[in-house]
């Protein structure tokens, strides 16, 4: 078997963790980066990206205006240039962009505002078709003075929508070289389509864009795709993973280590691991139970060949763990939604399978935010501890007589963590005449909800892989009417238009009446069941200097660029 880096981690018990030739071919300098995510996109921002681990894995191949820190927060990424609040004579928000006059992508062409605007354009609904993951903020854009080929763009908000978490906007992921699209479709400028007055042009503007950026495994040449940032994607196979080597184009520092292997779902070294064969692993970023990996010896699939507890860490996040309901199907109606509700017991999954974490009863906010206290102590009570018998009536009020339910639970497998929870559940709701199956496996993804499962087991924003932001606004949209990342369909005009409301409110005396009313309404409607905050398993061998975990939804990788192999 070829080396998969200098750090061995011991899977299979056969090796031991930080050894270095133990049971391995001489070693390739390269980091290997294992994530829980699948990587089928170049496109972070697409659907399929942000449910996905493509920011996990490019955040520091596509950078923006902005990025998520450590702890969640957005930073200013002043490599690719500067975003300031100008003055404005109509009271809205207006925001300068300025591109640093160095930034150029990998193929040697300049970054323009024409990126801003293909982003925009994509993301605000302004331009309609695109395949993308939310329009949370961007909707909020009245324009974008863009002059193609510039340097500069001014960014108007609409009256009275001042985006609270705009500096977050035109962050990392965003920006894809506009190039790409007007090779395809032999034109001059994104700029031109955009502001011109051709549907069919701009039909096919979108239609380009969805089709444009697909990345698999085997598919994917030297260079197919221009990068913006440090790191470019160098090559991407089943048995060598997802590579990223240093962009020579880059203008910024370079990067601490020339190579760095992202594996993703469902690539050799996952399948080793999930297998019980020996790998090595550098840094691994993982929800607690993906592939077997639970420090935990409870729930611990791969109990005899895990490395130490103590260098495997299981963390908490900024993601809240949810069951997200069809709204089809044996859920169509709310009633029975809240008898299955009734059956769950909420507790002791947050003992066991949130190693501990409270028991969530928000869905909007996120578990560092100063109001989840408050809203936490107000709503959920009467879902916290599992009531089979509850749960049997209702469902037979609900079912005309019947409380007999078959309910396939869905996930993104294989997770030991979550195949046992599934199985928690079972057991509990078995006792209320509920059949649960566990439907999980690897190519679940958003469209299986009400064709595959009737319930998908997701993170805040419904993603699959490390989620959550410092600020949850983007993430509330999937509550929103109409948004994509809204998987499950929920319909509300009134959460809609608080949820709107919310986005551009900014105090918490002022925030906490419309948190109050929106939790009120869903878990009336109760499309989704929050559980916990979600747990994440990490990993940083003693041989790499300056990983400095993430607890959002770009994860470990963003700061990639910064991260040192040592042969120490």
């Amino acid at each position: 078997m070829r080396s998969h880096g200098f750090l061995a981690m011991a899977i299979a018990g056969a090796c031991v963790l930080g050894s270095v030739t133990a049971c391995s071919d001489p070693p390739v300098n390269t980091v290997n980066y294992v994530i829980d995510g699948a990587v089928t996109t170049y496109n972070p921002g697409s659907l399929g990206g942000s449910t996905e681990g493509s920011l996990m894995a490019l955040s520091r191949v596509l950078p923006g205006f902005s990025y998520l820190g450590p702890d969640g927060g957005v930073l200013a990424d002043t490599d690719i240039g500067t975003a300031v609040v100008t003055d404005s004579d109509t009271g809205r928000l207006v925001v300068r962009y300025q591109v640093n006059p160095l930034a150029v992508y990998s193929d040697g062409v300049p970054l323009t505002c024409d990126a801003l605007m293909l982003a925009w354009a994509a993301h605000s609904g302004a331009v309609g078709g695109f395949d993308v993951d939310t329009t949370a903020g961007y909707r909020d854009i009245e324009s974008v003075d863009c002059q193609a080929g510039a340097r500069t763009a001014s960014v108007t908000f609409k009256s009275g929508r001042a985006y609270k978490d705009w500096k977050a906007l035109f962050g990392a992921g965003t920006l894809l070289p506009p190039q790409v699209i007007t090779a395809k479709m032999g034109i001059s400028s994104v700029v031109d389509v955009i502001t011109g007055s051709d549907p069919s042009a701009k039909a096919e503007l979108a239609r380009v864009w969805n089709g444009a950026w697909k990345l698999l495994p085997g598919e994917v040449g030297p260079d197919p795709y221009p990068a913006l940032g440090p790191l470019r994607v160098q090559e991407y196979t089943h048995d060598d993973g997802l590579v990223l080597t240093a962009n020579t184009r880059w203008w910024g520092d370079p990067p601490a280590t020339d190579r760095i292997t992202v594996w993703p779902r469902q690539t050799e070294m996952t399948e080793e691991i999930a297998g019980g064969d020996a790998g090595s692993v550098d840094v691994l970023d993982i929800a607690t139970g993906a592939y077997g990996v639970d420090p935990a010896p409870r729930v611990q699939a791969n109990a005899e060949s895990l490395p130490p507890v103590a260098q495997v860490v299981t963390m908490s996040s900024l993601g809240v763990e949810r069951l997200v309901f069809s709204r089809g199907g044996v859920f169509a109606d709310a009633a029975v939604r809240r008898a299955f509700a009734a059956c769950i017991p909420r507790d002791s999954l947050a003992r066991e399978f949130g190693r501990g974490a409270q028991v969530a009863n928000y869905h909007i906010l996120g578990p560092d935010d100063l109001l989840s206290d408050s809203v936490n102590a107000q709503f959920g009570g009467e879902y916290v501890r599992a009531d089979p018998e509850r749960a049997g009536r209702e469902l037979a009020a609900a079912r005309a007589g019947r409380p007999e339910l078959v309910v396939r639970i869905g996930y993104v497998g294989p997770d030991s963590r979550r195949a046992q929870m599934v199985s928690a559940i079972a057991a509990s709701c078995g006792r209320a005449g509920v059949t649960v199956t566990d439907n999980a496996g690897p190519q679940i993804g958003p469209a299986s909800l009400g064709r595959d499962v009737d319930i998908l087991i997701t993170a805040s924003g419904n993603g699959f892989a490390a989620t959550g932001a410092a600020d949850p606004t983007r993430d509330s949209y999937a509550f929103v009417r109409g948004e994509p990342i809204n998987v499950g369909g929920y319909d509300n005009e009134r959460v809609s238009a608080l949820i709107e409301q919310l986005a551009v409110t900014v105090p918490p005396a002022q925030r906490l009446p419309l948190l109050r009313e929106i939790e009120s309404l869903l878990w009336r409607d109760m499309p989704v069941l929050p559980l916990f905050v979600e747990a994440r398993t990490r990993l940083v061998g003693d041989n790499m200097n300056n990983v400095v975990v993430g607890m959002s939804r770009t994860g470990a990788g963003w700061n990639i660029d910064r991260w040192l192999l040592t042969n120490s």
